[in-house]
Formats: C-alpha cells, structure tokens, sequence
C-alpha cells in the first residue's frame, strides 16, 4: 500500500497531533458526492484539443499567503471549479498544499522546496498544484488534516496531500527534507531501503509512479481513506440518521417548550477535572512533557472551577475545585514570564517549543491573543483585581498589542498575524526566524546603552554572552549566541544579588524595555503582517476587548475607552464590508475587498459572542438585535435538524456543522465539538444560545442550546476532558444561569456585573420602562420592571426578580488565593512552584 509504504519513511520532526474523536459513531453528512470513475479525456487534452501548460494563478486571489506565492516557479492553482475540472479532464492527482503566512515552516517550504525547478516541473507536469490559506478555508484544513493525523500521527503546517480529482486523500505529510538533501539523485528504490528520512522529489516521484502504474489500487485506496476518515471526524453524529437528506424538517417543528432528556449531567465536569490532573506539568504548568500549547479552552475551564455555581464544586469537591483554579494560575503565570511573552513589544507568540517555555514558535496570532486576553482577565479577576498586579498589566499589555497599529486596521478591524521570520537588519539578504525577537547580549547592551541598567535587564530576563537557547532544542544552531527574552528572577532576588533596593530594579527595568523597544522599532524590520481581516478572529477580539474595557473602566478609563472604540470599530468595519444584509450572508475574510468566501459556522458564532459583549459593555441595542439577526441565519444555514434516530422522533440531532451543505468541493460536512486551539463552534454556539435565550426570552434558543449539547454526549461521556467547552454548557442546561436587569442603573450594574470572572451562564439586560418602542422590548415584551435597581431572575420562576445590592457576587464561596506565585507577580519559571492540594479524587 502506497500510504504505508511512504509512511515508514516520514520525517519525524513534524508537530505531535492533537487528539482525535471515537471512531465508533456512524459517518458524518457527506457534503459533496464522490463522482463514479469511468473513463477520462486523454492526458493533457480537453475535446482532442491539448491544453495550455499551467500558470500561476495565486495572484488572483485576496489572500495575502497566496499573493505571496504568486511569483513562485510551481503554478499554484486555486481550489476551485478550475482546477478540479481540469484534474478531472487530465486525470492526475491535485497537490494540495494548505498554510499560512505567519509559519515559519511555511516560508521554509516556500524557500527551499517549491522554489526547486525539478520539484515546481514535476507538479506542473504531473500534478494540479493547489494552494490554499488555512485561515481562509478551515473547511479544508480541518478534514485534510484530521486525515494526517490519523495516518502519520502527528500534524503541523504546511499540511500537503495528495488528493484524487474527486478529493478523495491519497497521501499526506506536513514537512519534508528539500528536494536533493538526503540524496543527489533521489533514488527511489535505493531510498525505501535505507532509514533517512523522506526528501520531496522522492516522494513526488513515488506517488506520481503509484498513480501513473497503479492508478485503480490508488482510487480504492483512497474510497477506504476517505470511509476511515469520515467515521474519524464523526463527533455529534450518533444519533444521524443514515439518510439525513430524505428526513430534513424544518426546526420549528419542535415544541420548544418540551424537557429534553439526556445523559449528561456536573459528574461530567468531576471526571474532566480528574483526567485534566493527570497530565498537568506541575513544575512547569501546562500540559504533558514536551513542547507546549497555550490550550485557552482547557484553562479557562480550570479557572471557572471556584466559581461555578456550589452544585457544581460540591459534586467536584471544593477543596479540589481550589486545586484546579490554582493550577490554572500557576500555568498563566508560567506563560507571562516565559519566553512565549514577548516581554518587550507585548503580546504572546504561538506556543512554546520546550516543556519550560523557555523558546517559542515565534509567530504572533491574533487569535492567541485574544483568546489570552480573556483568559487574564479571569485570573486577574480571580486573584482579587488589584490594580498593581502582575495579571492586570499582562491585561493591558496583550490589549494594547491587539489595538496597536501593526494588528489594527485603520478601516476597523484586526490583521491576522504576524510573521515568524523577518530581516534582522534593513538590506540582509535573507529572512530569519524570530529575528525581530532575538538577542545577542553585545547587541543588548548596545541597545539599553546605561551599564547599570544593561547588567540589572540582563539578569532579569536570563540575557548570556553565549546566547541561552539550549543546544537540543537547536540543532541547526538557528539561535547560536542568541537570546530570547524570559524572566529569570525576581526583583527581591535581584535586589539582593545587587544590593540595591527592589524599587531601584523595577525601575531599571522598565527603562532598558523602553530602550529595546525603541531601538527594535528603529534598527530592525518588523516581520510581515498577514492584512486579512478574518471574521471569526476579530469576534474573538470584540469579545476580548469589550470586556477588558467594562472591568477597566473605573481603573484605567482612558484605556477602556480604547479598547471599547477599537471593538465597536471592527465591528462596525464587519457589518459594513463583510455583512451582506439582503442576502443574509456573513462573508469570511477581507483584505484590500470582500473575500468570495461565504462566512463558515465558526464566523457567525465568534461574531454572535462578540456582539453580546458589546452590547453587555455599552447597553447599545442595536448590537445585540444584529446577534439576533446572525443567530438565525447561523441556525438555518449550519444546524443540524435532522430527526434523530434515538427515542423520540420529534427531537432533532442537534449541533451545528461547520460549513454548509453547498460548501464547494468539501467532501464532508462535520460538527466540531472538541477544542483545540480555539473553543470549538459547538461550544461558542451553545454559549451564545443559552445567553441570547436568556436576553430576549426566547425559548427555541435555550432548547437549541441544551439539544447541541447532548448531540456530543455519547463523546463527553466517553473524553470529558477534550470537551471543557461543552461541559461548560452542561451547567446552564441543569441549574440554570445567572440573568441580571439594570432598570436606570446602568453605571452600577456594568461594574457588578464584570467585575465577576466568567464562569457558569450569566447575562446582562438593560430595560428602560419608558422606552415601549425599543427593539428589545417588541422583541420581548414580557419584561414588566419598573422601578430602578438591578435585579437578578429567578432559574425556577422566571417572572420572579429579586433587586440585588452592589456587594452581591455571584457563586462565590471565598476567594482563591494565588499559590502558584507571590502576589507581586515577579517569581519567575525557575522558582515558581506548582499548586499544593489534594489529588483530584475520581468517580
């Protein structure tokens, strides 16, 4: 077997995978039919006529990752009806080569591999080369890479496969040797008997021989792949039935009303938490004993545990709840004084190569960071809300590098990334990775100029004369003699060992950043930024930075109203460019114009969550009836309301997919409910539900919320810990949530309202008995408050409100101190120590 036979040889250094959903649940809808193979138009010809020879298409499209292949020697085609068309009438098999802008490994690619003239002849000739943007399409990467996965083991960009002309997987791999490294003459045979790892022309040539010589075996090869990989990406389709096209109903169909049963219940959470504990890095934080991810879902889930509602941390156990909460600090922390933290421009990097975050992948995404700024805010939250917090300036610091010019749009909205490699000086011949980042200690104390300074910083963030990237974690010697910025010790350590005050140190300190931040801006040239403005990614940051903003209002309001005017801008920008109102069509991306790709599941959810956030932090209306308006369209175009096959044949299957039924050349249609490096679209919309359900009143949402939920229950039964989104959502479906009103009290009721970390569902309303005609009440117009207050409603009489105090907190039992690190913030990863506790007893 083709597959197999390449597979032996693969280069171990790819990225470990993530973890894949059962394998036991029947097959997902198949989104696009699988074309019968008979007979095809001789090679090369189309109607006995031959066909032009291939030629760069990249430069038609919006992407800035493709545009910037478009002088490349491989004739880069796009995924499109052109392409599979003319595979088709050719009959060869489409490279697809998926990525994006900010990888360091892409650009590798790109540089060493498909700038070879063998390789770039070999797929124009005997290929469809196909390039596409992960972030434009992660209907594509999603599938093709869930298929690496389960054939290699591992995952990583860029993702290449070799696909039939129907799309079906043939082979993949992610990064491969360049094209002559392991051999001069890459030799096939000679090549399968030795253990060196695979070069591309090798594997090139070997699949274009298995198709050219076998080409039946490789078609039916790829019908088992493409079987194999649909019950892999199978999560929520227990109950499908096997012909979901000839049952659709309409989703109004259902009595809203009704109680849904179901398996799930908080022992799930209990059993999370337990299996959360299990691979816990304790010295280090995080996850596992390699190189680590910065897992937002999973920490956020951790935090929530002392303020879930008391049934939950009775069932979990409090002294444990405390445990989790705790190490989730203790992880935050880790992160800011790693070297994942770019301590001197702000913001965080990708992940970190090493178990101790000591060297990072240096790419800057938008969607890290504002997923991280959530998650430092809770903590912050969670740790007492002292201004003069470490957490708190880690706040401000990943804000202001959100709506700082390079990731802000002057239109509105926010860049996508920022690049991995750059120059290290203006006129260097060649990009580096992580140059804008690294160090040598002559250069440092060239840039902080003050001796005195330059020793104390040096000291601080671990600056050597002989660089401090460990040699096993650089074996091409990338980073010999360089520096990469981590926090060493503490301003008490560093007091002593100079003998100078602790105020003396922070100040010193604060000066070199200035200093190196100037002379980076000034001597270096900033990596590339990827201009697309993505939907989904800039819902993550509205929801981030209307959030930071409503906590910081009283504490830093010059800042708040920052925050606040950049995420009313982007989503202002969306509306007004990426929103096609008539149609009722979200569209994903823009850069320099509106992408021709219709907005995928994910879009809408991120975009829901974004806009009930600003419309919690402002009280503006008009932001929550545009979620309103999204939930609907996301609802008909995305969810799953084929009748179940369980008990009741009036309950539906439940869940969203992630792309739509018309999704061009998407051979399967899939629900994601495990998070990953984002929460997943299940997770965010069930989110949305409950709290839109709550908002306006409106019972469909809650009932669709609760039934997406129990769509994945046969999963969560089985992982919890891969679903802590999810799981999230078990709380609402069981105890109900939190749901605030402001009647003329806004002011109040904003500053008790977010000064709370999130944790189980709460809501804020704002209702104005004077107003009959606002939207919001035509929308619901059961509310009655009259009188002035904030008022909390009753889970089990809804029409029962209780008038609260401003020393009200939600589900507080007491507060969670920070063992993890010292209340200053300044241990550092060499001395901080992980959470004391119990072990988290299991079920």
């Amino acid at each position: 077997m083709m597959s197999a036979q390449l597979q032996q040889q693969q280069d171990s250094s790819e990225r470990p995978a993530s973890t894949s959903a059962s394998a036991s649940a029947p097959a997902p809808v198949v989104a696009a039919s699988q074309d019968s193979h008979g007979t095809h138009s001789a090679h090369g010809y189309s109607n006995g006529a031959p066909l032009a020879p291939l030629t760069n298409r990249a430069a038609q499209s919006k992407s800035p990752y493709l545009r910037a292949h478009a002088n490349s020697p491989v004739a880069w085609q796009l995924l499109d009806d052109d392409a599979v068309s003319r595979a088709r009438t050719e009959n060869k098999l489409i490279f697809l080569s998926i990525g994006f802008l900010a990888s360091h490994h892409c650009h590798l690619a790109h540089l060493e591999s498909f700038s070879d003239p063998t390789l770039a002849a070999l797929l124009n000739t005997e290929f469809m080369p196909v390039l596409v943007d992960r972030e434009e399409h992660p209907n594509y990467d999603y599938i093709y890479m869930k298929y690496n996965e389960s054939l290699n083991s591992v995952g990583g960009w860029p993702l290449n496969a070799f696909l039939t002309p129907e799309l079906e997987p043939v082979f993949s791999g992610t990064y491969w040797a360049p094209p002559g490294a392991t051999s001069a003459n890459s030799d096939m045979d000679e090549a399968e008997d030795t253990d060196r790892p695979l070069d591309w022309l090798t594997v090139v040539r070997k699949v274009h021989s298995s198709w050219k010589d076998e080409e039946k075996r490789v078609r039916e090869e790829a019908q088992q792949n493409f079987t194999e990989l649909a019950h892999v990406i199978s999560e929520g389709m227990v109950d499908h039935p096997q012909d979901a096209h000839s049952t659709r109903r309409d989703v109004s169909a259902i009595d809203y009303a009704q109680d849904l049963d179901g398996e799930l219940d908080l022992e799930q959470i209990e059993e999370a938490f337990a299996r959360i504990t299990r691979t816990f890095d304790y010295p280090f934080g995080g996850f596992g004993q390699q190189d680590k991810f910065l897992t937002p879902s999973k920490l956020s889930l951790m935090l929530r545990a002392t303020h879930f509602p008391p049934e939950v941390q009775d069932v979990a156990g409090p002294k444990d709840c405390t445990f989790i909460s705790d190490s989730a600090l203790h992880t935050l922390r880790r992160i800011v004084h790693g070297a994942v933290h770019d301590h001197i421009g702000g913001g965080f990097h990708r992940h970190s190569v090493t178990r101790d975050w000591s060297l990072p992948s240096f790419e800057k995404m938008l969607i890290d960071n504002a997923l991280l700024l959530g998650l430092f805010l809770d903590a912050w939250l969670l740790s007492g809300r002292d201004p003069n917090e470490e957490l708190a300036q880690t706040v401000k610091d990943v804000a202001d590098y959100i709506t700082s010019p390079t990731m802000m749009s002057s239109q509105g909205g926010f860049f996508t990334s920022e690049a991995a490699d750059s120059l290290n000086k203006r006129g260097d011949p060649a990009m580096r990775n992580g140059a804008f980042y690294l160090w040598t200690r002559k250069e440092f104390d060239t840039a902080v100029g003050d001796e005195n300074e330059a020793e104390v910083a040096a000291a601080y963030w671990d600056v050597q004369a002989d660089g401090n990237v460990d040699p096993q974690h650089d074996p091409l010697d990338e980073f010999l003699n360089q520096n990469v910025l981590r926090i060493a010790k503490t301003h008490a350590r560093l007091s002593k060992q100079l003998g100078i005050s602790a105020a003396d140190v922070k100040q010193r300190i604060a000066s070199a950043r200035e200093k190196l931040r100037a002379y980076r801006e000034r001597e270096r040239v900033r990596p590339t930024v990827d201009t697309k403005i993505v939907a989904a990614y800039n819902g993550m940051a509205i929801v981030a930075l209307s959030r930071a903003s409503a906590v910081l209002h009283d504490q830093d309001p010059e800042r708040a109203n920052r925050y606040l005017t950049a995420a009313k801008n982007a989503a202002h920008f969306i509306k007004t460019q990426m929103w096609d109102g008539s149609e009722k069509v979200l569209y994903r991306a823009y850069s320099d114009g509106c992408f021709d790709t219709a907005g995928f599941a994910e879009d809408y959810a991120y975009l829901i969550e974004g806009l009930i956030e600003l419309y919690e932090a402002t009280a503006d209306e008009s932001w929550l009836q545009w979620a309103d308006e999204l939930q609907a369209v996301q609802i008909t175009r995305f969810y799953d309301d084929a009748p179940s096959t369980a008990t009741s044949v009036h309950t539906k299957c439940g869940g969203f997919y992630s792309s739509t039924q018309d999704a061009p050349h998407t051979i399967l249609r899939v629900k994601e409910g495990i998070d990953g490096s984002q929460p997943s679209v299940n997770s965010v919309s069930v989110s949305n539900l409950f709290r839109l359900g709550a908002l306006l009143n409106d019972k469909k949402y809650t009932y669709l919320a609760k039934a997406s939920v129990n769509a994945f229950s046969a999963e969560i039964l089985e992982h919890p810990n891969l679903f802590p989104g999810l799981l999230c959502g078990i709380v609402p479906w069981r105890l109900g949530g939190r749901h605030w009103v402001s009647v003329g009290d806004d002011v109040a009721a904003k500053s008790l309202f977010h000064r709370a970390p999130r944790a189980a569902l709460s809501t804020l309303r704002y209702h104005n008995p004077r107003n009959a005609d606002s939207w919001l009440r035509r929308r619901d117009p059961s509310l009655r408050l009259d009188e002035a207050g904030i008022y909390t409603q009753s889970n089990e009489s809804p029409c029962v409100f209780r008038k609260v105090d401003a020393n009200d907190t939600p589900w507080i039992r007491a507060p969670v101190a920070a063992t993890a690190t010292a209340a200053s913030g300044t241990n550092t990863p060499a001395e901080a120590l992980p959470p004391s506790g119990p072990s988290i007893s299991e079920s």
